[in-house]
């Protein structure tokens, strides 16, 4: 069973004593939304771990018309290149790496003037480049490569600009710091000091944030009409199901029954997540369904909730506590219960726990580490 926003809204018309009606209720519906993010944004939760990688790219390109005295250079192309970020000129023109004012097709504005002219000759130029996060990265650990491994350095973004305005030249990115997108910006960016060497794969492990519930399984629009399932073809009849429900949880009750959670008197039959959406009558299905679905049914929409096992009973505590705020009832027993829940679930969090784990490895021998070798004869 996967734990959707459905869920969590009858175990509060439970707590309530509301019933299906209340579905729509404001206060229920925003204590859901809050209770889930409360649990998601307390903890780096180890369901929420993902692996990324980059690789560096050492951009460069060609200037000429650099003029004595003159802050813009003709280069032969400016892709790669963002205002705000600095390119990296031999020093017999500029004494430090320079930074972007504006760029109009070819022709780049600089913070500073040319010491030196440069006529029809074409001069080397390294462009700055910054490295995008994944849109949903909550927070990032360290960065690891084939070369130093894990000895990148992070700096805060204070020491990273004292460092970059005087640092010259390329190499294995070593000094880095993460800060808001200049191109994104609901993204973060990694900032290395310099211009690192060209194809080095950067590896790191992150923790993301998860999809935002909306669908809580009582709009009209997850409910409304029937539908009829064949393997992992759902098609509606006078269904109008959400443009944005790709990746929700679909629930099918039956002909007559609607698709309640369990403990309901009515409690789904089946469920699935949505793989992709065709039209207001058509989704397609990530897994087949199993077994027969017969007629038309009656369903449910709802938004997943992306959490553990042991994250699910927090995940009820926190809507609970959000209740009795919204509701301005009490809150005192409920944030109570939240805290003791919400600590259970943090000692919890774990897969690999050390009673699970083989012992005397700081003295191992081949038995205590797993390895096994046939026996053989005494030799004579």
């Amino acid at each position: 069973m996967t734990f959707t926003a459905q869920d969590v809204v009858d175990h509060l018309l439970t707590t309530t004593g509301g019933g299906a009606q209340d579905g729509e209720h404001r206060a229920v519906r925003q204590a859901v939304i809050h209770g889930v993010r409360e649990v998601f944004q307390t903890r780096q939760w180890l369901w929420h771990t993902k692996t990324g990688y980059f690789a560096t790219q050492q951009i460069s390109t060609t200037a000429t018309a650099i003029i004595s005295g003159s802050n813009q250079i003709t280069v032969a192309s400016s892709t790669g290149m963002v205002v705000g970020r600095l390119l990296d000129i031999p020093a017999d023109y500029f004494s430090y790496p320079v930074r972007i004012t504006a760029i109009s097709g070819t022709t780049v504005t600089l913070d500073a003037a040319a010491k030196k002219t440069k006529g029809a000759e074409t001069v080397t130029v390294l462009v700055q480049t910054y490295y995008d996060l994944p849109a949903d990265l909550k927070d990032i650990d360290a960065l690891v490569t084939d070369t130093v491994g894990t000895l990148h350095c992070y700096i805060t973004p204070q020491e990273w600009q004292r460092l970059e305005t005087n640092s010259r030249g390329s190499g294995e990115p070593y000094y880095y710091t993460l800060m808001r997108s200049d191109v994104f910006s609901d993204r973060y960016q990694v900032r290395f000091v310099g211009v690192p060497q060209n194809a080095t794969v950067v590896h790191y492990t992150y923790r993301y944030i998860p999809k935002i519930v909306k669908y809580m399984g009582y709009e009209p629009v997850c409910r409304k009409g029937t539908v009829a399932v064949s393997s992992s073809t759902v098609t509606g009849t006078g269904t109008q199901f959400p443009a944005d429900c790709a990746g929700a949880v679909i629930r099918f009750g039956s002909a007559t029954t609607e698709a309640d959670p369990i403990g309901a008197l009515s409690p789904f039959q089946q469920e699935r997540e949505i793989g992709s959406r065709q039209s207001d009558t058509a989704l397609t299905l990530s897994t087949p369904i199993t077994g027969s679905i017969s007629g038309t049914v009656k369903y449910a929409l709802s938004d997943a909730i992306d959490c553990s096992p042991q994250m699910y009973t927090a995940v009820l505590s926190a809507a609970e506590m959000w209740y009795a705020r919204l509701a301005g009832k009490p809150a005192i027993e409920a944030v109570q219960l939240f805290n003791r829940d919400l600590r259970l679930a943090m000692e919890n969090d774990v897969v690999s726990p050390l009673s699970g784990r083989p012992r005397m490895l700081d003295y191992p021998t081949a038995r205590s580490m797993g390895w096994k070798s046939a026996p053989l004869p005494d030799q004579g």
